[in-house]
């Protein structure tokens, strides 16, 4: 068992690190697609001249490109995650990843697999890979589109017409809850989203940890 412990130890980080390598190809493949459609000016702030070459950017993009998009490609056939210009086979792909993980790195804590133990890993490993990342990408969308709000750049209103269609039903229910048939300001629903999926975040994440600490010690 301790020699089982120690691989599942050993190649959860490594799912880990792999994990964050493909969050990070994704904001930067976002930050290159922004960039693409003149969201802002890279060049003169980097000193960077298109006709020497690729920015630091590309060049990162590229480079987590070859070492992320083999796996990530597994996803592409899942059409029903891809919407206008955005993709969401990427978070599938983290899902999947992250429950992997959480289930290596559960069974790495134990001593013993019981089935109160074998409970407790499915229930980390659902809220590790899938309640908290989907609610950790909410945030994130909720508060890009909350700057979006406030910008003037040309490409701002592109992304806001493609991220707002995700968010209807969250914000919506937002609306709903708070403010039910008053008329409300755009970013002050979005920043009061914000707040509400945050409150339910932490209170989750807290619960549940709790909830998987109890089901380990019986």
């Amino acid at each position: 068992m301790e020699l089982l412990r120690k691989i599942c130890s050993f190649a959860s980080v490594i799912v880990g690190f792999y994990s964050t390598l493909i969050l990070v190809r994704i904001i930067v493949s976002w930050a290159v697609m922004i960039k693409r459609r003149g969201g802002w000016n890279m060049g003169a702030e980097y000193g960077f001249n298109p006709q020497e070459g690729p920015s630091f950017l590309d060049s990162a993009d590229s480079f987590l490109g070859k070492l992320c998009d083999p796996y990530l490609g597994m996803f592409r056939g899942v059409k029903s995650l891809r919407r206008s210009t955005l993709d969401f086979t990427p978070v599938l792909a983290l899902v999947i990843l992250n429950l992997l993980k959480s289930v290596l790195s559960m069974i790495a804590r134990v001593n013993d697999l019981t089935v109160w133990i074998v409970i407790a890993i499915v229930i980390d490993g659902l809220w590790t890979s899938l309640v908290s990342f989907l609610l950790i990408l909410l945030l994130i969308l909720l508060i890009v589109r909350f700057f979006l709000g406030r910008s003037t750049t040309p490409g701002a209103d592109n992304l806001i017409n493609s991220i707002d269609p995700i968010l209807d039903a969250p914000v919506g229910r937002v609306y709903k809850i708070f403010f039910r048939k008053t008329r409300v300001d755009d970013q002050k629903l979005v920043l009061t989203s914000i707040i509400f999926y945050a409150v339910i975040y932490f209170a989750l994440k807290f619960g549940i940890q709790a909830l998987v600490k109890f089901l380990i010690k019986l």
